[in-house]
């Protein structure tokens, strides 16, 4: 079934012509598609991979321009964390304006996808483990797409869970001292906020600019601001009127209503006159 909302985000005429090539490739050639991203580097698009097909229909970019703002203010001389690393989308898309990459990815089904990615480039290091506020073991529900897969953090009894090693960014970074980070990205299906109090040292220590598909409910709105962190974000309305409208980066300071965010930035302090400079003007 098409989802008529990226048909109309992505145009009706980009969107079918790249429909059509992605079945194609998939069903008839049954062969994986190549995305050519940036820098010379591109990704390879499993064919059976959801994300893959999103990824390839809106040639890339499918976080509504946060990828352009997060690789701006990368540093080049610190490595960059790429929580929930899927496929290895962020991975790549930063890893020539990175020291070094490395990607946590618990999924089997996405394991071999992104090592294979990682391949391309010489700076990226896959770890296959979870990342969550505890270290040590839980169970990972398999879902039917690899990335809807997700950590069962509510004791529920799944027949489709495996058990996954879970780590923490503070006691990752505890075992690599040299560790500098200039970003993180966390995308792990209802986990980032976990994931991020299980940083916190880490975050306190390098100040790092962090992409996030966490809500900003109370939470995170009270995390960030004893770090003083300022949260930004491209949005879209919920108004069916305004969903035609072109995604509008705002700051966020309170719980969104009549809005949805996709993916926030935690912006540290070094950052925050430079973020503020990017907000659109707006009506909420």
């Amino acid at each position: 079934m098409l989802n008529w909302n990226l048909v109309r985000e992505v145009g009706y005429p980009k969107f079918f012509y790249r429909y059509f090539i992605r079945q194609f490739y998939k069903r008839v050639l049954q062969q994986d598609n190549i995305l050519k991203l940036n820098q010379g580097v591109s990704i390879n698009l499993p064919r059976n991979s959801k994300f893959g097909t999103e990824l390839f229909l809106k040639n890339g970019f499918v976080d509504w321009g946060s990828e352009e703002y997060l690789i701006k203010y990368l540093d080049k001389s610190k490595s960059f964390l790429d929580i929930g690393a899927n496929i290895g989308y962020y991975s790549l898309l930063v890893s020539p304006y990175c020291h070094s990459v490395y990607a946590f990815e618990p999924d089997l089904r996405s394991i071999a996808a992104l090592k294979q990615n990682a391949q391309k480039v010489d700076n990226i290091q896959v770890i296959q483990e979870a990342v969550y506020s505890k270290v040590g073991e839980m169970q990972f529900d398999i879902s039917k797409l690899p990335e809807l897969s997700s950590l069962n953090t509510k004791s529920k009894n799944y027949n489709n869970c495996i058990n996954v090693k879970v780590d923490t960014l503070d006691n990752f970074a505890s075992k690599h001292p040299d560790l500098k980070v200039t970003a993180i990205k966390t995308d792990v299906e209802g986990a980032d906020t976990e994931v991020l109090l299980g940083g916190k040292n880490l975050i306190k220590k390098e100040q790092p600019l962090i992409l996030s598909e966490a809500f900003p409910d109370s939470r995170v709105l009270k995390f960030a601001k004893e770090l003083d962190y300022l949260i930004f974000a491209f949005i879209k309305f919920k108004d069916k009127s305004k969903m035609h409208l072109k995604p509008k980066f705002i700051q966020i300071t309170k719980y969104p209503q009549g809005f949805r965010p996709k993916m926030i930035f935690l912006v540290p302090t070094r950052l925050h006159n430079q973020f503020l400079q990017l907000v659109q003007p707006h009506e909420l």
